[in-house]
């Protein structure tokens, strides 16, 4: 082969494997929640609406600023008993709001809606961010209950293998064979199960992160039981700071104002207002004219004879009902923490008692193979020990998972965002 076809060869070869290997990733956690941070949609919509939330704040401060507007006019007007003229107009002018309680109001509100859009973008992240975490987490086992099955299928084909040899030479039932056979044949089963789970995994953890396309993901990582401890000061810095609440306590906030701005409805308001013009009958006129004025409003009737204590009454109940709300988001997240916590040390427990369980059923397994060859158990005994070795093995992986998802439902109550 000449050195040119040589070099066409590895081109076409790169060409070839070039997209595929684009397509791989191979994520640590961190990562797959820096990738989530900038990909993540119900991140990117949620960081949207609080910016927007302080677009509408800074957009009401406005009412505090006085009001100027410049007019340019011309008109054309004529009479039987005239000939048509035009009148020329330019004037300038400006108001200011002196005393209007609905207006201060108006922009607390906005304030008030800002910062619960803090809150929910935090919430939202937090929310992200457990899914994430869990989609990872369902990659990593699904990527050990594979290499499980393989291990589970491998011991089982060798057993099956084993077992017809010695039915062959007559020192085993016929019915012991065809056991060890029907169990390997349902370990290859599992096998292909594991890894149709494994692709869902791998889809589920780029849907999480916000990738389209079809491609192959790996996750790096730790499937051992996660350490997690939650303290009382834990429990009561969540009750102020997490987002939940935050945003509980600003939708209370909010009630409270709009309560207070239905009763500004009866207060009166003030406000100072000034023009300069000029006017006559060129383009650019002389004569000028000014004027000023202050005009004071009192509501008497606004909106009809009983709407103002019928609107305030509605706003008041519904500032009882945001009270009510907000404590019992309290009350639901101190207990769901507590609760969460128990659960998650009850999962760490078990998880981590099942590793030493799992490591004394292989040694046992070991030895009953041993035992078995040298005729000391019957095979009853060893498929016994083996199925002992086999569930301890797939309940070990599931104890483990459990541990880890019990923790991320923690750190999302605790308000843990996609930030960290």
């Amino acid at each position: 082969m000449t050195i040119k076809k040589l070099f066409l060869t590895l081109a076409a070869a790169l060409a070839v494997c070039g997209p595929a290997a684009a397509q791989e990733l191979s994520l640590s956690w961190d990562e797959a929640r820096k990738l989530a941070l900038d990909n993540n949609p119900s991140v990117k919509a949620s960081r949207a609406a609080m910016e927007q939330a302080g677009y509408n704040y800074l957009a009401g401060l406005n009412s505090y600023l006085p009001q100027v507007s410049v007019s340019h006019s011309v008109s054309r007007s004529g009479s039987d008993a005239s000939s048509p003229a035009n009148r020329w107009g330019a004037s300038v002018s400006a108001s200011q709001e002196l005393l209007n309680l609905r207006t201060v109001s108006s922009v607390k509100s906005a304030r008030i809606s800002r910062e619960k859009a803090e809150a929910d973008y935090l919430a939202a992240s937090a929310a992200a961010r457990q899914a994430l975490a869990g989609a990872f987490a369902d990659l990593l086992f699904a990527q050990k209950r594979a290499e499980v099955q393989k291990k589970i299928y491998n011991i089982r084909l060798e057993n099956a293998k084993l077992i017809r040899l010695k039915y062959e030479s007559g020192m085993e039932s016929k019915g012991n064979a065809l056991y060890t056979e029907a169990l390997a044949v349902n370990a290859e089963v599992s096998v292909k199960k594991a890894a149709r789970q494994l692709l869902s995994a791998q889809r589920a953890l780029l849907e999480a992160i916000g990738l389209e396309g079809a491609r192959t993901v790996l996750a790096k990582g730790d499937i051992g039981v996660p350490a997690f401890t939650l303290e009382e000061t834990d429990v009561a810095a969540a009750l102020e700071k997490s987002p939940g609440i935050v945003a509980a306590r600003k939708t209370l906030e909010a009630a409270k104002e709009r309560t207070s701005s239905a009763r500004y409805y009866a207060y009166p308001s003030l406000k100072a207002s000034g023009s300069y013009g000029w006017s006559g009958a060129t383009e650019f006129p002389q004569d000028k004219s000014w004027s000023m004025g202050l005009s004071l409003s009192v509501p008497l009737f606004s909106g009809g004879p009983t709407y103002y204590f019928n609107n305030l009454s509605a706003y008041k109940k519904a500032l009882t009902a945001a009270e009510e709300t907000f404590k019992a988001a309290r009350i639901s997240l101190s207990a769901s923490l507590r609760s969460g916590y128990d659960d998650y040390q009850s999962a760490a427990e078990t998880a981590r008692a099942a590793v030493s369980l799992l490591a004394a059923n292989e040694e046992r397994y070991k030895e009953a193979q041993i035992k078995y060859m040298a005729g000391k158990i019957s095979f009853i005994d060893l498929e016994n020990v083996e199925q002992n070795f086999v569930d301890s093995d797939l309940n070990q992986l599931d104890y483990a998972r459990s541990a880890h998802s019990r923790k991320q439902a923690l750190e999302q109550l605790l308000g843990v965002t996609m930030e960290k």
